[in-house]
C-alpha cells in the first residue's frame, strides 16, 4: 500500500514497480478521508507473491529532519519518494488507458418519479457497502502485525473477523482481529526434535494472555509505522488491544483468545449469500435503528447493538418467510470436514459450503417479494412481538416460551446460535426493548399506508431529518445508575418540604425584623461579586472557564 500524491502519480507508480520489481496485475485506489497528511493511496497487487517478497526487501527508510535515523520496521505501509529512478527515465511510460486502474464509484440513492422503494434500499445499501480497496487496506493491517510477529513466531497469523468478512459490514467500521501465534494444523506435528520454551506465568491461560497482549501492545505502539491511540484492556472478559491505524484511517481490535469470532463470521457469510435480499434488508434496518436512536455510539451499551440487529433479521427471514436455514438443518448436513473445535471449547459443526443447497435452504428462491415487504414485514413482526414472553431461537427458527430462570434472561432473548448459552441481546434494558416495539409500529403503519410504486414516500420518511452528530454521553438512568441517587433525592426532599412547612409558620416576623439587614447583605454580595469578574476577566488574565462535562 503505497502513499501517492494523488490519483496523478499511478504512471509514475506503475512504471517503477513494474520495472524494479515485476508485473503490476492491478493498482486500487484507496481515499483515507480521516486525515490530510495521509489521504491518498494505491494498493499495488502483483502477478508474482515474489515481488511483493522483493519491494520488502529492497523498500528504503528516510531520514527524519534533524538527521537521525528513524525506526527501521518492515512494513506492508510505503511511499512514493518524488526523486525519478534512471531506471524509470528509460523504460516506457504506458498511457493511462493501459494502466490497470481500479476506483471504486459510489452509488447515488436513487429518488424521484420512476423509483421503487425497493430500489432505494438496494442503492443505500451499495453507497454504504464496504468497497473492495477498503476489503484490501483491512487486510493489509493485518499482515502489518503479522509481520512484526512472525520473526518470532514463524507460523503467527492474524486473521480478520466481524463486519468487515461477514458481508454486513459498512464504511468506516472498526476492525477486528484475531492473532493466533500457533495454529492447532502446527500443533498436531509429532516431530522428535522439540522447541526449547519458557513456561507460562502463574495464573493460567488467562493470565498468559494478557501478558501476550500487554508485550504486543508495546511493540505496536513503539514500532509500527501509522498506529497511534494504542490502549490495553487486558482485565475484560476477551483482552484486546485498541488502536487506530492512522494510514488507513480505521479503528482497530486485536485479541487473542478464541476463535469462535471467526465461525460466527463464517455463519453470517453464509447466511447473507443464502439469498440476495439479505444484506440491502440488514442495511436498511441498520440505518433506520440508528434514526430512531436505537444504536448508540458509547459503550457499553443498554441499547440494541450491529450484531443483535442482524439477528434479528436473521429470526424474521427464517420463521416468517423461510428464507434462511436453521442452524440445526445446517448441522445435519454438516461431515467431518466441518467440525472445528474452538481454544475455549465451542464446537462448531454447521455446513460450509452451502453452495450445493441455496434452492432447497430457501422458499423464496423463485418468489418475486420485494425489499419494501421484507422491510415492512420486519416492522410487523416485531412490532406485534410479545417481548416478555418469547425467545427468538435461531438454532430451530422457533419462537419458544421465554424462561425467566435462564440465567441470562433479560428484556430480549435471542440465542446465540453458536453458544446456546449465550444471550445476543443480554445487554438490552426494557426501555429500549419498549421504544424498539413502539418504534416498530410506527414504522409499520408508514408503510401499510403506500405501496412499493408509489411515489409519495421515499426512505427519509422513515429515517427522519438528518442531524449534525454531536458527542453524545449516556444518561445515568440509560446505563443502570442514579436509581437510588433519585430515591435519595426524593427522600430528601420530603424532609425539606416537612422542615419548611415548620419554619414558614414565622416567615413573617423573621422578614419584619430582618428586613434592613437583609438589603444590606444584598448589596455587599453584588458588590463582592462584581469585584470577582473584574478580576477573573481583567486584561492581563486569561478568561476561566468550566468545564463542559
Amino acid at each position: 500500500m503505497v502513499q501517492v500524491k494523488g490519483p496523478q502519480s499511478a504512471t509514475d507508480l506503475y512504471s517503477y514497480c513494474s520495472t524494479n520489481f515485476g508485473s503490476v496485475k492491478g493498482m486500487h485506489f484507496y481515499k483515507n478521508h480521516f486525515t490530510k497528511a495521509f489521504s491518498n493511496f494505491y494498493i499495488v497487487e502483483f502477478q508474482d507473491e515474489n515481488s511483493v517478497s522483493h519491494v520488502l526487501e529492497n523498500g528504503s527508510h528516510a531520514e527524519i529532519d534533524n538527521g537521525s535515523q528513524p525506526v527501521p520496521v518492515t512494513s506492508p505501509f510505503l511511499w512514493l519518494s518524488g526523486a525519478r529512478s534512471e531506471t524509470g527515465k528509460n523504460s516506457p511510460v504506458p498511457s493511462a488507458l493501459e494502466l490497470p486502474l481500479y476506483n471504486d464509484t459510489t452509488e447515488q440513492l436513487c429518488k424521484g418519479s420512476g423509483c421503487h422503494i425497493s430500489d432505494e434500499i438496494y442503492k443505500l445499501w451499495k453507497s454504504l457497502e464496504i468497497s473492495d480497496a477498503d476489503i484490501r487496506s483491512r487486510f493489509l493491517v493485518c499482515r502489518q502485525i503479522e509481520l512484526a510477529v512472525q520473526g518470532m513466531f514463524c507460523h503467527a497469523s492474524v486473521l480478520p473477523f466481524g463486519s468487515s468478512v461477514n458481508g454486513f459490514g459498512q464504511i468506516h467500521g472498526d476492525q477486528d482481529m484475531i492473532l493466533r501465534l500457533d495454529p492447532q494444523t502446527y500443533q498436531d506435528r509429532k516431530s522428535r526434535l522439540v522447541f526449547h520454551s519458557k513456561s507460562s506465568v502463574y495464573g493460567g491461560d488467562r493470565a498468559q494472555i494478557r501478558r501476550y497482549c500487554d508485550q504486543v501492545s508495546n511493540m505496536i505502539q513503539v514500532f509500527l509505522p501509522g498506529c497511534q491511540d494504542v490502549q490495553k484492556i487486558l482485565y475484560a472478559r476477551v483482552p484486546i488491544i485498541k488502536y487506530r491505524q492512522e494510514l488507513t484511517g480505521i479503528d482497530c481490535d486485536l485479541s487473542m483468545t478464541s476463535t469462535s469470532g471467526l465461525y460466527m463470521s463464517s455463519l453470517l457469510h453464509i447466511w447473507g449469500g443464502i439469498d440476495w435480499r439479505v444484506r440491502p434488508l440488514v442495511a436498511v434496518i441498520k440505518k433506520w435503528a440508528k434514526s430512531q436512536k436505537l444504536v448508540k455510539d458509547v459503550r457499553p451499551t443498554n441499547y440494541f447493538t450491529n450484531f443483535s440487529l442482524v439477528m434479528l433479521v436473521v429470526f424474521y427471514l427464517q420463521q416468517v418467510h423461510n428464507m434462511l436455514p436453521t442452524v440445526e438443518k445446517l448441522e445435519e448436513l454438516g461431515t467431518d470436514k466441518d467440525v472445528f473445535t474452538c481454544e475455549d471449547g465451542v464446537s462448531v459443526r454447521f455446513l460450509q459450503d452451502v453452495s450445493p443447497h441455496i434452492q432447497n435452504f430457501n422458499a423464496c428462491f423463485d418468489t418475486e417479494i420485494s425489499l419494501f415487504c421484507l422491510m415492512k414485514g420486519f416492522f410487523e413482526f416485531y412490532g406485534n412481538a410479545e417481548f416478555n414472553a418469547s425467545c427468538f431461537n435461531p438454532i430451530t427458527g422457533k419462537t419458544d416460551a421465554k424462561n425467566k430462570q435462564w440465567p441470562k434472561s433479560s428484556a430480549l432473548d435471542l440465542i446465540n446460535p453458536l453458544e446456546p448459552d449465550l444471550n445476543v441481546s443480554y445487554n438490552v434494558s426494557p426501555p429500549a426493548v419498549k421504544l424498539f416495539k413502539e418504534r416498530c409500529l410506527e414504522s409499520w403503519r408508514k408503510c401499510d399506508r403506500y405501496s412499493d410504486h408509489t411515489d409519495e414516500m421515499d426512505l427519509s420518511d422513515l429515517f427522519g431529518k438528518a442531524k449534525d452528530s454531536v458527542l453524545s454521553m449516556p444518561r445515568m438512568l440509560d446505563v443502570g445508575l442514579g436509581r437510588d441517587m433519585k430515591r435519595s433525592a426524593k427522600s430528601k426532599s420530603d424532609k425539606s418540604r416537612t422542615k419548611s412547612s415548620n419554619v414558614s409558620l414565622n416567615v413573617d416576623k423573621v422578614n419584619g425584623e430582618k428586613k434592613t439587614s437583609s438589603d444590606e447583605s444584598l448589596h455587599a454580595e453584588g458588590r463582592l461579586k462584581l469585584e470577582k469578574e473584574k478580576f477573573l476577566r481583567g486584561p492581563r488574565e486569561k478568561p476561566v472557564f468550566k468545564q463542559n462535562l
